[in-house]
């Protein structure tokens, strides 16, 4: 993966502008993504060009306001990528903070959306289909992944050619400088705050004092490990009580565990699931890929046909609590050889319990040096995988085709009895042929 962001400046006077800030750093940009020009835009008069006229210092300043959550926030993965885009920012309105638009300022910005996914980040835009301000329309529109390291580098470079520009027009001190420079000089455990703070969307340096204070007592609270997908997944409201979820649910996971009757390192293809979960973290763009070929070596290994339905049960003890998880969508544990999970109060139908189980399985999987995780609302790397991992492991994709083939239909009603053959909700089989038969 050796996509970038490549941000372009010509730096130009600004006679008519007033505030110095903006006047001095008034340029013509183009922003390419991947090789794909972001900035093409029509102009008036239907000519098209690469290039945008304006003052740079807004997208500085918002960069740096939004710097953790831009690095952090993950959650945004939960939504459709298709609400990824400012004509929906009123009903999503974390938008503000991961869509170039937010930064305002009566500038043209293209409609390019940034959203973290761990190792790497999603970067969308999309073309207008009216002009914006009236004066261009930005006709280009694409998504690229892009290692997250790798982007924020790029960021930074935004942010610091903007900064030199200033100091060269003798004004080192704005408000862009001073966010900067706290961003800078953060130590270890304030980034990790920060990190924690945006991974629930809230800005760090907002916060009210309370909720700062709880945050830090929760984290304490909650194994390193599995702090991260804790943080993705949790209710702002709630963070007391997800951790008490969270520390009985790890009890009850244990004693699920130890009720299973086989052993994961039963399932002899392990070497290949690292080699492929290897292979994973190599080429993080399409982590869905090595989940369907970790659910298929699972069936090859066992025996089981396409159009069998997969047992859990033996494998995936299930336990339960009594008590509200506030937004945990579940925790598994890995005893002995033997894996336990307990799901959220939201997840409490059979189907979303199979499924519960074999996204557990998938995870102790895919990273074999892991005991415990928390299953995550968000669609971080590591979920994708779980996620493909359970759909082919419980509905693989040639046994819906020869479901569906022996129906003589695809649609709903034919969507619903191959669901119930294979236990599954029908949203999963239409996911799996949306996903795998649909183009093939």
């Amino acid at each position: 993966m050796s996509a970038s962001l490549d941000f372009r400046v010509e730096w130009l006077d600004a006679p008519g502008v007033t505030t110095p800030e903006l006047a001095a750093t008034w340029a013509r940009y183009e922003m390419w993504v991947g090789g794909r020009c972001v900035t093409q835009v029509e102009a008036a008069d239907g000519t098209f060009r690469r290039g945008i006229y304006g003052s740079l210092y807004p997208l500085a300043y918002w960069i740096a306001s939004n710097w953790w959550l831009l690095s952090s926030h993950v959650r945004p993965t939960a939504v459709d990528s298709r609400y990824w885009s400012w004509l929906h920012v009123r009903t999503q309105p974390w938008l503000r903070r991961h869509n170039y638009r937010g930064a305002g300022d009566g500038m043209a910005w293209p409609d390019l959306t940034v959203v973290p996914e761990g190792p790497v980040t999603q970067v969308t835009w999309r073309q207008d289909y009216e002009r914006h301000s009236g004066l261009v329309r930005f006709a280009s529109d694409g998504r690229q992944w892009l290692r997250s390291d790798d982007l924020r580098a790029d960021l930074a470079s935004i942010v610091g050619r903007v900064l030199d520009r200033l100091t060269e027009a003798a004004l080192p001190k704005t408000p862009l400088a001073e966010e900067w420079a706290s961003i800078a000089a953060a130590d270890a455990d304030e980034r990790e705050f920060c990190e924690t703070a945006a991974r629930m969307g809230l800005d760090p340096y907002s916060l009210a004092d309370d909720t700062a204070d709880e945050i830090v007592r929760t984290a304490a609270l909650i194994p390193a490990d599995i702090a991260p997908d804790f943080f993705d997944s949790v209710d702002v409201a709630g963070l007391a009580g997800a951790a008490d979820w969270t520390r009985r649910a790890a009890t009850a996971a244990e004693d699920a565990a130890n009720k299973a009757t086989r052993e994961i390192h039963a399932i002899s293809p392990w070497s290949s699931m690292q080699t492929l979960t290897d292979a994973w973290q190599a080429d993080t763009e399409r982590p869905w890929l090595i989940g369907y070929e970790m659910a298929r070596g699972v069936r090859h290994e066992l025996a089981l046909a396409d159009t069998e339905r997969f047992d859990l049960s033996p494998w995936v003890g299930i336990g339960h609590i009594a008590a509200i998880s506030h937004g945990i969508y579940g925790l598994a544990t890995l005893s002995h050889g033997r894996c336990g999970v307990v799901l959220g109060d939201q997840h409490a139908g059979a189907t979303a319990r199979r499924f519960g189980q074999a996204r557990a399985l998938g995870r102790i999987l895919a990273q074999p040096g892991r005991r415990e995780f928390v299953l995550s609302a968000a669609r971080s790397q590591d979920e994708k995988v779980a996620r493909a991992f359970a759909a082919e492991l419980l509905a693989p994709a040639e046994g819906i085709r020869s479901a569906l083939n022996a129906l003589g239909s695809n649609d709903d009603n034919a969507m619903e009895a191959v669901a119930r053959r294979f236990m599954v909700s029908p949203l999963l089989v239409r996911r799996q042929y949306d996903n795998q038969l649909a183009s093939a």
